[in-house]
């Protein structure tokens, strides 16, 4: 090989490594192959068309490889997503989904997207996505339009605060909000989760401006957990622990003390301390 020859070959290996050589071909030469081509399979004549900016800035980044605006001389107006394919990708309907959505936020207009094949095998990457995998939009769950008594049937904490949200006439908000409380009272299973969920509602009230409303009811009304009530509480019962000591370790957690300082208190081993905290889920 001569020395002109050896030049020639390092020259082409260094342009392959600054980036992927078809693309560079593609890129020079996009107008004159895709005018022909997608005319061509859509049947229409291009009038105008300006390449859009290729690279999609969202949470995702991707880069398209040409994008462009199109007008037809029919006067539709349209996105033109071309990608030169080597490889017989199997995952390539995907990422033209991808690509479909983050564009389509964008842009708010029709895409036509295409894939150019240049692989020497027979393709047989899908084209189509299954309809269970076609997104054409979503059910929407208005709280504010369910019955907000549905809510008060439960006994789930995080849904019964959503009644807050619900359905019912402005002039209600008060009776709403006490019953609200009194069903947390009863589904709460200790006073730190009571607490927690209080809190929770006073926030979601703000959504219906009512959070100073909310506050001065729960101030007013006495919410405190019975812990006589708790299976769990009559479950440590059963185990022997008598009722005061029960409730002095349940007292004396809330309160932040230290589960070996409450043992000396109570005069039961440590052990015996954190499975009392377990069974009334107090941490």
């Amino acid at each position: 090989m001569s020395k002109k020859q050896t030049k020639l070959k390092i020259n082409l290996k260094s342009q392959i490594k600054e980036g992927n050589l078809y693309d560079k071909i593609f890129k020079e030469n996009a107008e004159a192959i895709f005018l022909p081509l997608i005319e061509s399979r859509l049947g229409i004549k291009i009038k105008s068309f300006k390449p859009y900016k290729t690279k999609l800035q969202t949470t995702l980044e991707r880069e398209m490889d040409f994008f462009y605006e199109v007008e037809t001389t029919d006067g539709l107006s349209f996105l033109l997503h071309i990608e030169f394919q080597t490889d017989n990708e199997p995952d390539m309907v995907y990422r033209k989904a991808e690509y479909h959505g983050i564009a389509l936020n964008l842009r708010k207009m029709e895409i036509k997207h295409f894939v150019i094949y240049l692989g020497t095998q027979k393709p047989t990457m899908r084209t189509q996505l299954l309809e269970n995998e076609i997104y054409t939009g979503f059910d929407l769950i208005d709280i504010h339009a369910i019955d907000h008594t549905i809510m008060l049937q439960s006994q789930v904490p995080d849904f019964i605060i959503l009644a807050i949200l619900a359905d019912y006439p402005p002039e209600k908000a008060e009776s709403v909000l006490r019953l609200i409380l009194q069903q947390l009272k009863t589904a709460c299973r200790n006073n730190s989760e009571l607490s927690k969920f209080i809190k929770q509602l006073v926030i979601l009230s703000r959504l219906r401006k009512i959070e100073d409303l909310t506050i001065k009811i729960t101030e007013e009304m006495p919410i405190t957990y019975n812990v006589e009530t708790d299976y769990l509480y009559k479950k440590g019962i059963e185990k022997g622990i008598e009722k005061g000591k029960i409730e002095v370790i349940c007292n004396a957690r809330h309160e932040g003390m230290a589960i070996e300082v409450i043992a000396h208190i109570v005069n039961l081993p440590v052990e015996r301390v954190r499975q009392v905290l377990d069974n009334m889920k107090i941490k």
